[in-house]
């Protein structure tokens, strides 16, 4: 008998039900480029702005906007053009949900059209395997609600242009397998290992959640970490001492004005918190645009003792909150933590007692005449 590769057998998702979530395009895109950051994202909940992601956000500001119209394809004519921007699609079957930048069409046939940020990459296929993996879920779902989808278009804003996207069956492949792969890993409760030494992970603005240099530094120790750049922090906190004063949303700034006239003002991007010392007022649009942006308020009375917290939604990755809620009750855990804890402080009241140290000499005079 001669010897044969039995290949694989795909077999049909089958239709969502009950609280099964449908997967979002952009999170197939994601798998496609790392699967440790598709699950910290997904699964764990996991989110870190950075500059490319705030860029993007910025280039997306036009097509974000629902425009347009998208006819159904049955009373679609066969001679209509149309432009759709902002349509929301998903499909039970295939268990996928997108948002779709814009939709250029021509009758029952529709040109799903993806906008990126930066420029065109000069590669065989005209663009990446994630974004083409991200454009072809969106032909999927157009065909799904009985349109016909052939090819898709990715437009790259900063060098305006255009790069149309076959739908062959080996795109379609791949896009299957990154969708079977993402549900895989899910269900499968266990965190993918990080990438080696790749060139995708400095710029990934998950990179200081992943740490994938670190963890592969920790488990093979055969490769040194690469160094991260950490962004300076210039927040700092505000505090609204004034009775009756309120606090509003102006703009990017927060003005804090007493019996209405405008006392002081700080930018938003500029506060770490906001504390509040007896009795002031905070309106509605400014509380939730602090808790948007994770900014937390600290309510105090007119004394300054503590009453309790407003924040937004927080963290949301539940395995981490599961797992530290098991090990509390490990006492080897928490005896390692606590002596962990002991030992940090320790180490911090030395280093600040190094620093202001001034010699014995100068410490007796200082004792002896405190004006000096």
């Amino acid at each position: 008998m001669s010897d044969t590769i039995q290949g694989d057998l795909p077999l049909p998702f089958p239709e969502l039900s009950g609280d099964m979530p449908l997967l979002p395009a952009r999170m197939v895109n994601e798998y496609q480029y790392c699967p440790r950051l598709a699950y910290l994202e997904w699964v764990q909940g996991e989110w870190a702005e950075s500059s490319d992601t705030v860029e993007g956000r910025y280039r997306h500001r036009r097509v974000d906007k629902p425009g347009g119209n998208l006819p159904e394809p049955e009373v679609a004519e066969e001679d209509e053009t149309y432009h759709a921007r902002s349509i929301t699609l998903s499909s039970n079957r295939l268990g996928l949900i997108a948002k779709m930048d814009l939709i250029e069409g021509e009758g029952r046939e529709v040109t799903p059209i993806d906008y990126k940020r930066g420029k065109r990459p000069h590669v065989a296929m005209g663009a990446y395997d994630p974004e083409r993996v991200q454009l072809c879920v969106q032909g999927m779902i157009l065909e799904e609600h009985g349109y016909t989808c052939r090819e898709g278009v990715l437009y790259f804003t900063e060098s305006k242009e255009r790069v149309r996207v076959r739908f062959d069956e080996d795109l379609r492949a791949k896009t299957l397998n990154a969708v079977n792969g993402l549900r895989l890993i899910a269900i499968g409760g266990q965190t993918p290992e990080p990438l080696q030494d790749s060139p995708k992970c400095p710029r990934c603005s998950l990179v200081g959640i992943c740490l994938p240099d670190e963890v592969n530094f920790l488990r093979r120790g055969d490769l040194e970490p690469r160094p991260l750049a950490v962004a300076r922090e210039e927040a700092l906190p505000v505090y609204v001492q004034a009775q009756h004063a309120k606090v509003t949303k102006k703009g990017e700034t927060l003005e804090i004005r007493v019996d209405d006239h405008k006392v002081s003002s700080a930018r938003l991007g500029e506060v770490s918190q906001l504390v509040l010392m007896g009795n002031v007022y905070v309106t509605t649009p400014c509380l939730h645009e602090l808790m948007r942006r994770e900014i937390p308020i600290t309510w105090h009375s007119f004394g300054g003792w503590f009453i309790g917290h407003t924040v937004g939604t927080g963290h949301k990755n539940v395995e981490l909150r599961t797992a530290q809620y098991r090990e509390s009750f490990d006492e080897k855990t928490c005896l390692h933590l606590a002596k962990a804890l002991i030992q940090a402080k320790i180490l911090n009241c030395r280093t600040l007692l190094r620093r202001n140290w001034r010699g014995e000499e100068k410490a007796y005079r200082s004792a002896q005449c405190p004006q000096t």
